[in-house]
């Protein structure tokens, strides 16, 4: 919500590979490029990934803290048709307080020709809050082909008037034959890192002049499989991150030590937002009668809370737009009530002010989603709290509530923010809080179907479901962008995939897409051709109409990764059938 002076610096793309190994091939200009070896020319297959599309040869990582900049520089192979897709590559990076520039790459074919990359490199943007502006840059190797070897660098510089923190993501969906990773820190600060997934003997060491190292073979791919926790959380990886000035590193002796006193300053910074302002008190007295139940007068908060403009559901608008619009930065819940607009972080702070107003126990909670990550209580960095909801207490009774979140429910939170870790920041420290694990009967799938069967075999009728609680929120969210020609083509193919191959499924009502009801009925007619099979004078039916034509998650004999749902669910089915007499 606030001005931050520091920055986490996140590369993503979508190949990882890089540089060398013998002499072969020469650079293309002198040493510039290092040389490939025969044995990278003559590589067919992954050793440690048989049957892979492509392999990271190699890859390159180099930070310097004292001048702010970052070098990368891959290697890929591509060993099969669909291995060609790491061609196209995105770097992700904040455009706020970065810059990318000197972008170089080259692709070297099968037979040793080298055809650089001369195409423009393109940007789009990618994610833009009040904090920070992300952006993707992004091109395509040239004349790719199975056999090629993909080479590209690119570097980039971030603001000077700002420290970052760093991290090293060792393993990616490719295996890594060979990587080498360095960063040259800030002298002025004490830097630390924790590592997650690395042995011991692998760990960063320090050279003479201060600089971390890392080098790696061998590095296995990540294995993808379904139902798995966060991708990021099961990579092995190194975050590196500065003590500020007003810590000892003598004195950082547990968690505790970082965290109570950082949980008081984030704690004073989101008191300057919420404040305690005249105007909504005035407007909490007016909504939250104190003869209400208290769930009722925060549902009514919650409410108001909702019909906040929220920016975080609309399209990224130019500087000009924005100018146009007059869409000046709210400072404090203040001008979130006067404006009437807000990005999500701020409906929050608005809604856990009006919660203040009107007695309630209420504060910011800070989390890491679990679709990204963990939080780690020993990494000591906030960058790790990538989210925030609204916790409130009252005696036993607590609540976690996200208004921010278009369509939800009150007490519903998207499924990423539950079973999720963070602080909630106090006057006198913090409390570390697991976010509630959502239950099947908070998110029920209710299928109706009334059909007829005719003499040849095909089934006719119509069908109600009813998407209740997580079902019925998670549709929305999903759907959102969508206009009402979306929203019906969407629901008819999520029901078409519940039927036999052949089915087809038409909307007949108009479902409440846009509120925040707990549930989302939606009414078809369907109707399935070939349904039953004729064996002499008697008609053969499958057991079941609605069917799920998803693979079965689970056959492998050996699972490596821990099972992690979305959410849980229940699905409630009631279908008549009857013959035709026609």
């Amino acid at each position: 919500m606030h001005k931050r002076v520091w920055a986490w610096l996140v590369f993503s793309s979508a190949i990882l590979a890089i540089v060398p190994l013998g002499s072969v091939l020469p650079s293309l200009r002198g040493d510039d490029w290092k040389p490939i070896t025969p044995q990278e020319m003559a590589l067919q297959d992954d050793p440690m990934n048989r049957g892979a599309s492509a392999i990271i040869l190699y890859r390159e990582s180099f930070s310097d803290d004292v001048k702010n900049f970052d070098r990368e520089y891959y290697r890929i192979k591509i060993l099969k048709e669909e291995g060609k897709k790491y061609a196209n590559v995105e770097i992700t990076f904040r455009k706020d307080v970065m810059t990318v520039e000197a972008v170089e790459a080259r692709t070297v074919q099968p037979d040793g020709t080298i055809v650089e990359f001369k195409d423009k490199v393109y940007e789009k943007p990618y994610y833009k809050s009040r904090r920070s502006n992300w952006a993707i840059k992004t091109f395509a190797l040239p004349a790719v082909q199975v056999g090629s070897i993909l080479e590209y660098r690119y570097k980039v510089r971030r603001d000077q008037e700002k420290l970052f923190d760093s991290r090293w993501v060792l393993q990616r969906e490719l295996s890594i034959r060979e990587a080498h990773f360095s960063l040259l820190p800030y002298k002025e600060l004490p830097i630390s890192w924790v590592g997650f997934g690395i042995p011991s003997t692998q760990a960063p060491v320090q050279d003479e002049v201060g600089t971390f190292k890392m080098d790696l073979k061998n590095i296995a791919a990540l294995v993808d499989e379904q139902y798995s926790p966060p991708e990021e959380s099961l990579k092995a990886r190194v975050f590196f991150f500065y003590i500020p000035r007003k810590f000892r590193p003598s004195e950082l002796k547990t968690p505790d030590d970082f965290w109570r006193p950082t949980g008081k300053d984030i704690y004073r910074t989101d008191d300057d937002f919420l404040g305690n302002r005249r105007e909504i008190q005035a407007l909490a007295n007016e909504l939250a009668r104190p003869a209400d139940p208290p769930e009722t007068r925060l549902r009514t908060l919650y409410a108001r809370a909702q019909q906040v403009r929220n920016l975080s559901y609309e399209r990224e608008r130019t500087e000009k737009e924005e100018k146009k619009e007059k869409l000046k930065p709210n400072m404090n819940v203040g001008d979130v009530l006067k404006n009437g607009y807000g990005n999500g972080g701020d409906i929050n702070y608005f809604f856990a002010a009006l919660a203040r107003a009107a007695g309630f126990d209420a504060a910011i909670l800070h989390l890491t989603t679990r679709d990204e990550d963990n939080f780690e209580l020993q990494l000591y960095s906030t960058r790790q709290l990538n989210s925030s909801l609204v916790h409130v207490r009252l005696g036993d009774q607590q609540w976690f509530l996200d208004p921010a979140s278009r369509y939800a429910p009150f007490g519903c939170l998207r499924w990423q923010e539950t079973a999720s870790r963070g602080i909630r920041p106090e006057k006198d420290g913090y409390t570390a809080i697991t976010t509630p694990t959502p239950k099947s009967a908070n998110a029920v799938i209710e299928r109706k179907a009334d059909l007829r069967l005719d003499m040849e075999g095909a089934l006719e009728g119509t069908a109600r479901i009813v998407y209740s609680g997580q079902e019925a929120f998670e549709w929305r969210q999903i759907n959102y962008e969508q206009d009402e020609i979306g929203h019906k083509k969407a629901m008819e193919d999520d029901v078409k995939g519940m039927l036999p191959g052949g089915a087809t499924v038409e909307l007949t009502n108009k479902p409440a897409w846009q509120t925040s009801a707990d549930t989302l009925v939606a009414e078809f007619k369907i109707k399935i051709p070939g349904y039953a099979a004729a064996t002499g004078r008697r008609l053969l039916l499958p057991l079941a109409v609605f069917q799920t034509r998803e693979n079965y998650p689970f056959r492998a004999i050996r699972r490596i990764h821990p099972i992690i749902l979305e959410h849980p669910f229940l699905r409630r089915d009631e279908v008549t059938r009857a013959a035709s007499r026609n």
